[in-house]
């Protein structure tokens, strides 16, 4: 362990030799080296060991095999392994800039928090998707005042001492995991703060391939399932993990006309409708 570990990041793959090495670079490019970064895969059948080692000479990094592929097991094995006061869950497909690393410490001790969100932005900066984001960040920081506050996805800044208070995520849930973790964090006591300056690329990749209608919907159903019911371990739709589904993200992009989203749409509330009359029964 490196005397300045401050921060430990979590990240969790499976068949991620595309897009770990980019945020793995961009944690190279940092200005301060006060980290280590832990990289948890579900057994990988691609490069991504390989490719996640060549970084090991710029920062402390452990790429740890686990058994399970489960992402809130792997972020919970990732904690355990960590020696970072900070635990930083992010996704493999996410990025962030070469000031990240110092500028969270400093808001750290300047908001004197245990679990902190960041402000989510995309690398395709159409008016369309400032927009959007700008709503999505707006709900997030609002709902941290109501009983059931949201995330910001797979990227949260938690204390490792309040982590392991909370038991860590719930291996259980199919979808929501991250929600529920600043759910269980606040009825201790523990408000998420939302850091403004501190910017996380959020991957587009799952819209590329699926749809943005298909997505919305997905996210929108995962959310009031969520309010309604609470936690998530049916699997209402499908939500797969891996890289792997994410190759010729362009040629596969060009196969959902507008006419194929309003299929998939139909389909999907075709077969999840039930849920949402169950739950508001």
């Amino acid at each position: 362990m490196a005397k300045n570990t401050f921060f430990s990041v979590i990240i969790p793959t499976l068949n991620e030799e595309d897009y770990l090495p980019k945020i793995l670079s961009d944690f190279a490019k940092q200005r301060q080296k006060n980290f280590e970064v832990i990289v948890v895969d579900a057994t990988s059948e691609d490069k991504t060991k390989e490719k996640a080692l060549k970084f090991s000479k710029y920062f402390p990094l452990e790429f740890i095999d686990a058994k399970k592929r489960n992402v809130s097991f792997q972020r919970n094995f990732g904690a355990q392994k960590a020696n970072g006061e900070y635990l930083l869950f992010l996704d493999a497909d996410c990025r962030i800039n070469t000031m990240f690393t110092r500028n969270l410490y400093v808001d750290i001790f300047k908001k004197k928090g245990l679990l902190f969100l960041p402000t989510l932005i995309t690398e395709e900066r159409s008016r369309k998707n400032r927009v959007l984001f700008k709503l999505i960040n707006s709900v997030i920081e609002l709902s941290q005042s109501l009983t059931k506050p949201l995330s910001s996805g797979g990227a949260i800044f938690i204390a490792k001492k309040l982590f392991l208070e909370l038991n860590g995520f719930k291996e259980n849930l199919y979808i929501s995991e991250d929600h529920n973790l600043v759910q269980r964090a606040r009825k201790q006591g523990r408000k998420a703060k939302i850091l403004k300056d501190i910017k996380v690329v959020f991957s587009l990749r799952r819209i590329k391939r699926e749809g943005q209608v298909i997505v919305l919907y997905k996210y929108l159903l995962a959310l009031v399932y969520m309010l309604v019911n609470g936690e998530i371990t049916n699997k209402i739709f499908m939500y797969e993990m891996g890289g792997q589904r994410y190759k010729n993200l362009k040629l596969n992009r060009e196969k959902w006309s507008l006419k194929g989203d309003a299929v998939r749409l139909n389909n999907l509330l075709r077969k999840t409708s039930a849920f949402l009359v169950d739950s508001l029964s």
